[in-house]
C-alpha cells in the first residue's frame, strides 16, 4: 500500500514537474510573440518617421515660409516700406484691459502669498503693475508704469511690464522668487508670454528683469544685464535714488517692448519655438522607435535561446529518470533534478540563460531541509543566507543588517519616534533675464 502510494506521489510530482516547463516554454512564446509585435509596430512608425516622413518635411517647409514671410515683413517695418500692425487702443482698453482708463490716485491693495515662498505681495488693484512693498516709488513713477502699460496695450499684444519692490527677500533665491511671481500672476499674453517683470529687494541690494519666453529674442538675457547693470542704474540705487535707477530700467526695457517690430519678432520667436519643438518631437520619436525594436528584436533573440536552453534540462531531467519505470518512480529521484529545482524557484519567466541558472541554483537551495525565501531570490538556510545565484550573503544572519528586525532609524539621540530615510531633491526652472545687485 505505502509503495502505491509513493508511486503515485512520485507520478503527481513527475506531471507538475512537466507542465511548468510546459508552462516556461509557453509564456516565453507568448512574450517573444508581443515583443515581435513591438518590433513590428517601432520599425513601422520608424519607417514612416525618418525614411517616408513627407509630413513632416511639409511641416518644416510650412515654418519655414512662415518665418521667411515674417522676416521679410520685419525688414520692411525697418525700412519704412511696411506700416507696422497695430491694435486699435479705444478696442483694446474696451475688451482686453477695461480698468487700465485715467490712472487712479487712490489704491486699493489685496494681499497675494507667492506659493511656495515666505513672500506676500500687496497688490494696488487701481494700478496692479506698480507693487510698490518697499515704498520706495514716488507717485510719479507708478503713474508712469501704469501709462507705459497702456501704450504697450494699445501697441502690442498684451505685453506687460511690472514693477515690484521688497523690502527683502526673506531668504528667498531673487531667481526663483522673480520666476515664482511671474508665472504665478500671469504677467503678460499668456499666448505670446510676452511680460516683463523688473523686481527689487532693497535690504538685500538685489534686482532682477525677468523676461517672458516670447521676448526672449527681444531682450535677451545679455541685454538684460546691460539694462540692469548700467553703472547709472546701479550709481542711483547705491544713492538711494530708486527713482532715477528705477526709471531708467523702465525706458530702456519698454523701448525694446514697444518697438515697431515688436509684434513681429513675437510671432518670429513663437514660430521658431514651435519650429524646435516640432524637431525635438521628430528626433525623439525616431530614437525611441530605434531603441524599442533594438530591445525588442534583443529580447526576441533571449527568448528563443532561452526556449531552447530548457528543452535541454527537460532532455536531462528525462534521462534521469528513464531507468525507472512510473510504478517504481520516486519523488527523491525527481527531486534531485534541474527541471525540479526550476518549479521550486518559482520562475515566472525564462528570459535568459543566466537567469535560468539563477533559478536552478535557487531551486537547490529552496530544496533544502528548512530553507526558507527571504525576498529579493534570497534564501535562509538556518543562520546562513545565500544570494539567488548561490553566494554566501552572510553566515549569522539573525544578528545582520539583512535582517529587517535589526533596522533601526535611532539616530537622534532621545527620540522615540522613528524618521525617514532618504529625502527628496529640489528642482527650479527659470526664464530668461538677468541678476545683479548694488
Amino acid at each position: 500500500m505505502k509503495t502505491k502510494q509513493t508511486s503515485q506521489d512520485a507520478t503527481a510530482l513527475n506531471q507538475q514537474v512537466i507542465a511548468n516547463y510546459q508552462h516556461l516554454r509557453r509564456r516565453s512564446l507568448i512574450a517573444a510573440g508581443l515583443f515581435l509585435i513591438a518590433f513590428a509596430v517601432s520599425g513601422f512608425i520608424f519607417f514612416k518617421t525618418a525614411v517616408n516622413n513627407t509630413s513632416y518635411q511639409n511641416r518644416l517647409s510650412d515654418y519655414s515660409q512662415q518665418l521667411n514671410t515674417l522676416s521679410e515683413q520685419r525688414q520692411g517695418i525697418l525700412d519704412g516700406t511696411i506700416e507696422p500692425e497695430t491694435v486699435d487702443f479705444d478696442q483694446t482698453l474696451e475688451d482686453n484691459l477695461a480698468n487700465l482708463k485715467d490712472y487712479p490716485s487712490n489704491e486699493d491693495s489685496y494681499q497675494v502669498p507667492i506659493d511656495g515662498t515666505n513672500i506676500t505681495l500687496a497688490i494696488n488693484r487701481n494700478n496692479i503693475f506698480a507693487t510698490d512693498n518697499a515704498g520706495i516709488l514716488d507717485s510719479a513713477t507708478k503713474e508712469k508704469i501704469y501709462t507705459l502699460n497702456k501704450e504697450l496695450a494699445a501697441s502690442t499684444n498684451g505685453a506687460q511690464l511690472m514693477v515690484v519692490t521688497l523690502p527683502d527677500l526673506a531668504g528667498e533665491d531673487i531667481d526663483e522668487l522673480a520666476n515664482d511671481i511671474f508665472n504665478q500672476l500671469g504677467i503678460g499674453n499668456a499666448e505670446e508670454s510676452n511680460g516683463v517683470l523688473y523686481l527689487v529687494a532693497v535690504d538685500d541690494r538685489e534686482f532682477r528683469l525677468e523676461v517672458g519666453y516670447g521676448l526672449e529674442g527681444t531682450i535677451t538675457d545679455s541685454l538684460a544685464s546691460d539694462i540692469t547693470e548700467d553703472d547709472a542704474v546701479v550709481e542711483a540705487f547705491r544713492d538711494e535714488d530708486y527713482n532715477t535707477g528705477v526709471n531708467q530700467v523702465l525706458d530702456e526695457t519698454f523701448n525694446l517692448m514697444n518697438s515697431k517690430t515688436a509684434l513681429v519678432d513675437s510671432n518670429i520667436a513663437r514660430i521658431e519655438d514651435e519650429l524646435g519643438t516640432a524637431k525635438l518631437i521628430h528626433w525623439l520619436l525616431i530614437i525611441s522607435m530605434l531603441l524599442l525594436a533594438f530591445i525588442s528584436l534583443l529580447m526576441i533573440v533571449l527568448l528563443l535561446r532561452s526556449r531552447s536552453y530548457l528543452k535541454h534540462y527537460l532532455q536531462d531531467y528525462q534521462e534521469k529518470i528513464s531507468e525507472a519505470n512510473t510504478a517504481r518512480l520516486s519523488t527523491s529521484a525527481i527531486r534531485k533534478t534541474d527541471l525540479f529545482y526550476i518549479l521550486k524557484s518559482g520562475l515566472f519567466l525564462a528570459l535568459t540563460l543566466q537567469g535560468i541558472r539563477r533559478a536552478v541554483i535557487q531551486g537547490r537551495l529552496l530544496n533544502t531541509s528548512g530553507a526558507t525565501a527571504k525576498g529579493l531570490g534570497r534564501v535562509l538556510i538556518g543562520d546562513t543566507l545565500y544570494s539567488s545565484d548561490g553566494t554566501i550573503l552572510t553566515t549569522a544572519y539573525l544578528a545582520s543588517n539583512y535582517n529587517s528586525s535589526n533596522w533601526s532609524d535611532n539616530n537622534n539621540s532621545g527620540s522615540g519616534s522613528g524618521g525617514s530615510w532618504g529625502s527628496f531633491g529640489g528642482g527650479s526652472s527659470g526664464g530668461g533675464g538677468s541678476s545683479g545687485g548694488w
